[in-house]
């Protein structure tokens, strides 16, 4: 099943969603949500005459269910936060130092994104795997985030976590990642609609150099992630690979004055069907803590996935939807979205039209954003 971009920023519209949440999470939300749009005329009448309000969640496998599945969340405020004056342009440089790595049954890395603060990578447990809608291709699933910040950038006080039917939050413990301190958190995760099922999921935030902290969240997936594994696989962590360039596979021929790219993803063909995410922003971050989504408020985000539109009936080329501020360009068996919450639609068109695309399926043709 394709996605349009549109559907990714409605499926996070509510506030950012967890540290947690991956693409492929944040996919299958949107994927659900334009389903949902299509029978929201229905759906919306029924809810109206009887007063309710339905909520789908992922579950394991990207299936929806009509419970809500508890995830860890930020214990802070997640919603919009206005940019009062937008700061200086400052490039980012888009590479990764970040090395995989094997840690046991958990494959590490490659490097998934970007942005000015930290660098992130996906961690795959080996067996677990995601089923595209369309093909029905298994893809393996990213059931933890390791994040690693730059010195100076995060602080051990942020890590704490809210909690909902559905999930248990620990007390924060103290650990040790070799000889480096850490703090640790479990999860105690009970299944939607069978609550005696539970499972306990480990994240953790250590110091991997002096002043320099790294956590690993896990998201709602499908066992446990004992503390013992999780701490083997923060313990391998390289932070001083070869450095590796991420690309996007098209230049921007346009941007607003001031705006700028604030992060970058790159993901590997042999691992999901999204392959490049940008997102713009008048400016820099002012927080380079803040992990950048499709939520970000005052950005325009770039998707690039390889997939077919087989039922919004698009035209190849440019389409753009006014009062919606998404355009999506159709390219062969690609779709590039073009998309904003709280963005005019002249400006994402614009963006849009700018674009000047590159050979999509050859990652050796693809150029540094910014440039």
């Amino acid at each position: 099943m394709s996605y349009d971009i549109q559907d990714v920023l409605e499926s996070v519209r509510g506030g950012a969603p967890a540290p947690h949440t991956t693409t492929d999470d944040i996919i299958a939300r949107a994927k659900r949500r334009r389903t949902r749009r299509r029978l929201g005329i229905t759906a919306a009448g029924i809810a109206a005459c009887l007063g309710i309000v339905m909520t789908a969640t992922l579950l394991p496998g990207g299936t929806p269910n009509m419970e809500v599945a508890g995830e860890p969340i930020p214990s802070g405020p997640t919603g919009p936060r206005p940019i009062e004056k937008a700061l200086p342009i400052k490039h980012v440089d888009f590479s990764s130092t970040l090395g995989s790595y094997r840690a046991g049954a958990y494959q590490v890395g490659p490097a998934g994104q970007v942005a000015a603060g930290y660098q992130q990578m996906p961690v795959y447990k080996d067996g677990e795997t995601w089923e595209d809608d369309d093909t029905h291709v298994n893809y393996p699933y990213a059931g933890s985030t390791l994040t690693v910040y730059a010195p100076g950038v995060y602080d051990p006080g942020s890590f704490a976590f809210g909690e909902d039917a559905t999930l248990k939050i620990g007390d924060k413990y103290t650990v040790k990642i070799g000889d480096r301190p850490g703090f640790a958190i479990d999860f105690t995760y009970s299944q939607p609609g069978n609550e005696s099922n539970k499972f306990v999921r480990t994240a953790l935030a250590w110091q991997y150099r002096t002043g320099a902290w790294a956590t690993l969240v896990p998201n709602y997936e499908h066992g446990p992630l004992p503390r013992a594994d999780a701490i083997q696989i923060a313990a391998g962590l390289i932070t001083s690979a070869r450095k590796q360039q991420l690309k996007v596979p098209y230049k921007l021929g346009y941007l607003p004055k001031g705006w700028q790219a604030v992060a970058v993803t790159q993901t590997p063909v042999a691992t999901s069907t999204s392959l490049s995410t940008l997102i713009l922003h008048p400016g820099p971050e002012a927080n380079p803590a803040l992990l950048l989504d499709e939520s970000a408020p005052s950005t325009v985000v770039i998707g690039v996935s390889r997939a077919r539109d087989t039922k919004e009936h698009l035209v190849e080329g440019l389409n753009c939807f006014p009062g919606r501020q998404e355009c999506t360009i159709v390219h062969g068996d690609y779709l590039i979205g073009v998309g904003s919450w709280d963005q005019p639609d002249a400006v994402v068109k614009k963006i849009a039209e700018g674009l000047k695309l590159k050979d999509l399926s050859d990652p050796s043709t693809w150029v540094v954003p910014n440039a």
